[in-house]
């Protein structure tokens, strides 16, 4: 029998001063799921994409850099990259986002 236990995105999530807090949700062979949590002001510089990947943002906003520039996304928010497209992301408040790649 398997039991089936929830849990909450939002456990043990932190913010750190100088650099985005970056934890593993979950993992398989197939795909990863993390938490991208930023404070206001941080970035992750755009940088060439090696997979693909969906960023959904959780709480606060962000400018998320794709192959055609840059997107403004906010709280349920998502964007899709291709595996080669540059990406990047600089909070413009607080924010929390899932990152799901291959």
């Amino acid at each position: 029998m398997i039991t089936i236990t929830s849990k909450n995105i939002f456990d043990n999530q932190k913010f750190l001063v100088d650099t985005p807090a970056k934890d593993l949700i979950y993992k398989t062979n197939n795909f990863k799921i993390m938490r991208i949590s930023l404070k206001k002001g941080l970035a992750i510089p755009a940088h060439q994409g090696t997979h693909v990947v969906i960023f959904f943002v959780l709480k606060g906003r962000g400018l998320f850099t794709s192959g055609s520039g840059e997107v403004e996304l906010g709280e349920n928010e998502y964007i899709t990259l291709d595996e080669a497209e540059p990406r990047g992301i600089r909070s413009l408040e607080d924010l929390v986002v899932l990152a799901i790649r291959d």
